[in-house]
């Protein structure tokens, strides 16, 4: 097992892998940037190193900062989380080269399904079906235009090497393709590095429906599936496990998909497989090659702590799980983030219920940090089938009392009691719609 372990991330993912390491006697270090100095996960790691100024580019994406922090700290593993560095091929070949353990897929693993265009193809060549799309990479202007004719609009503008649904955009005309190109170009490079883009058919109704992976590198496990369709502005917002709409034989088939998109790869490490689902077909999407943000849910519906699974699988430990994984439970997360613009810092309140499993970065009093993403904290509930969980989770989201920047509180409150959510009844864009329909985002 790891002696020390380094932490290339921030916030509450940054809480949840030292709590893991803690159960496993391995020593942490948090890396910061000069906004995280106070961060509550910086008093929680071992050691702390600021490794640049509050912008991202700086700090967290700074690649050559934390490795000469990990070599100085002698710590024997880095753990990227998610975002960030998470799916850096580069990355992850930079901490071989220094003896450093990548907690995570091989190189060469991240570099296949990194390229959401090149994902798609590989797919195909599995057997795996895969909706029309193509990469519009070094295309002029006129041949991107014949592309997008050809699939037909509406249709979908996404990010090559994106994630966290920044880059993406749903485009109804070539007028339209033509104008939001260059802002999504744009956006895919300040976030990812890199601004390929690629296009892809639409679906008007669809669910989002991914399925946990832990590779060993000669085996792949399937740790459950989650249905993540509730999203606002391309962010994941109400998550669950097991995805309650799929029969037994539609359950089979995704994971005989999912299992055949790795079967010759020598997959390792934690993996998702997301799918779009419509009129009983899966249409593989992409695959994130690392730990997920709402993992939570598996963990609470499987008992397996993924974390630490991760861990000791790139520790080289031996990994047991049964054949198939029988969820105990129906598992949800909400995600409290707060809105935009950002007018007060200080969180002066925050209390749940202590039956609630809730994963946050923050406490009474901290600062909130502006200069990243919103996420506050992932509210988590179980129940014996789907309607006891939304019934703990209406409950759940009543009980926490919030004073601070405003959040979107209320508007989880709101759809918590949906009818159109309590009777499983929605799609991807159903969200949107509810939203409008409030005339915007509920704050607390």
């Amino acid at each position: 097992m790891f002696r020390k372990l380094l932490i290339a991330n921030r916030g509450e993912i940054a809480v949840r892998i030292i709590k893991a390491c803690r159960q496993l006697n391995i020593k942490t270090v948090a890396v910061c940037s000069t906004a995280d100095r106070q961060a509550w996960y910086t008093e929680l790691a071992d050691e702390v190193v600021c490794i640049g100024p509050a912008a991202a580019t700086a700090s967290y994406l700074n690649a050559e900062a934390i490795l000469m922090a990990a070599l100085n700290t002698h710590a024997d593993a880095i753990h990227p989380g998610y975002g960030f560095l998470a799916e850096n091929a580069d990355f992850a070949a930079m901490c071989a080269e220094c003896g450093i353990t990548w907690i995570g897929p091989q190189a060469d693993q991240i570099r296949l399904m990194g390229d959401k265009s090149q994902a798609k193809d590989f797919a195909r060549q599995q057997g795996v079906p895969v909706l029309t799309g193509q990469s519009i990479q070094g295309l002029a202007w006129p041949q991107i235009k014949q592309v997008a004719l050809k699939i037909g609009f509406p249709l979908v503008l996404k990010a090559s090497h994106g994630g966290g649904g920044k880059g993406i955009r749903v485009l109804q005309d070539a007028q339209q393709l033509h104008q939001q190109l260059r802002i999504a170009r744009q956006e895919a490079a300040a976030s990812f590095l890199n601004d390929a883009m690629y296009l892809e058919q639409f679906l008007p109704a669809a669910r989002h429906i991914e399925v946990q992976v832990l590779g060993t590198g000669t085996q792949v496990h399937i740790l459950g599936d989650r249905d993540c369709s509730l999203q606002l502005h391309k962010q994941k917002v109400l998550e669950e496990s097991p995805a309650s709409i799929l029969t037994a034989n539609q359950r089979l088939d995704l994971n005989r998909w999912s299992q055949q998109l790795l079967a010759q790869t020598g997959y390792q490490s934690l993996g998702t497989i997301e799918y779009l689902f419509a009129d009983g077909q899966f249409y593989f999407m992409e695959m994130n090659t690392r730990l997920q943000v709402e993992h939570g849910v598996t963990e609470l519906t499987t008992g397996v702590d993924i974390v630490i699974a991760q861990i000791k699988q790139a520790a080289g430990e031996q990994l047991t799980f049964p054949a198939t994984l029988t969820p105990r439970c129906h598992a949800i997360e909400a995600r409290l983030t707060a809105i935009q613009p950002i007018e007060a810092t200080t969180i002066q309140q925050f209390n749940w219920p202590k039956a609630v499993r809730v994963d946050t970065g923050y406490r009474t009093g901290d600062q909130f940090v502006t200069m990243y993403d919103g996420l506050i904290a992932k509210i988590m509930v179980t129940g014996a089938d789907r309607a006891a969980a939304v019934q703990a989770l209406q409950r759940a989201l009543a009980a926490i009392t919030w004073v601070g920047p405003a959040t979107n509180l209320a508007f989880l409150r709101a759809t918590a009691h949906r009818s159109a959510y309590i009777q499983d009844q929605y799609s991807i864009h159903s969200l949107a719609r509810w939203e409008a329909e409030e005339d915007g985002p509920l704050s607390n």
